[in-house]
């Protein structure tokens, strides 16, 4: 009982840490802006994707800290608003990337979006990926908790962008390393797996792997015919949810 319930623990602490790294982040470039009257004027969208993206690493900890005191049935009723949350944060995030790979394939000057559509795109999916398979596999916890965490750590790219960019300023590096940053969550999460239980779950063991392909891969994959196809299809879904915008 006293291994399962320091598991249940060192799981609401490595999403607390999770959810600090997100609030960080976005306070420089987002939350900080805001509350000083600073933040430039953005489409409604961009501010509908940031706060269900807040409130979705809020849940997060807060889900899990539900587990731990046992608290299941409650749990499962916010599992709702995480479900409504993920969906809003996917759409918003997809048609932003969208709306900035159309314009910035019309412009004639280089530009982040063509640099870092792609690679954002992949965050995007496995995001989705991961957070649907804990869906599926919710009564299985041992699952859905690591699936979790590893769709949490996929989502983390852009907040771990502006840290990064913070502490070393917009150099080239910066993007990769700050996609891939986010992977040690997961490999955090392989520490403690190793640590209670002697192995390393399966969900680590394809998650990790998987994150690191997709989201180098389609960075390097980006300046390639493959990566313009890719950066064309972005564009098209920005031409078409562009009205919402």
């Amino acid at each position: 009982m006293t291994n399962k319930s320091n598991r249940h623990a060192d799981f609401v602490l490595l999403t607390l840490a999770m959810s600090a790294t997100v609030y960080l982040g976005f306070w420089f470039t987002y939350f900080g802006p805001i509350v000083a009257g600073a933040y430039p004027k953005s489409s409604p969208l961009v501010h509908l994707h940031g706060w269900t993206f807040f409130a979705w690493y809020l849940l997060l900890p807060l889900q899990a800290a539900l587990i731990r005191t046992k608290r299941v049935r409650l749990h499962r009723r916010l599992g709702y608003t995480s479900l409504a949350l993920a969906s809003v944060m996917f759409l918003s995030g997809l048609t932003v990337v969208g709306v900035q790979m159309r314009d910035a394939l019309a412009s004639a000057e280089p530009s982040f979006w063509l640099a870092a559509g792609p690679a954002i795109f992949a965050t995007l999916i496995l995001f989705a990926a991961f957070y649907s398979a804990a869906l599926v596999l919710r009564r299985n916890g041992a699952y859905h908790k690591r699936l979790i965490i590893v769709a949490s750590a996929a989502g983390m790219g852009a907040a771990a962008f502006r840290i990064l960019g913070v502490a070393f300023g917009q150099v080239m590096w910066v993007l990769p390393a700050s996609i891939l940053m986010t992977n040690l969550f997961i490999v955090a999460g392989m520490v403690l797996d190793q640590l209670r239980e002697g192995r390393i779950h399966l969900v680590y063991l394809i998650g990790l792997p998987v994150c690191v392909a997709m989201e180098l891969g389609l960075y390097l994959a980006t300046p390639t015919p493959a990566g313009q196809v890719i950066a064309r299809g972005l564009a098209w879904v920005g031409n078409s949810l562009g009205f919402l915008y």
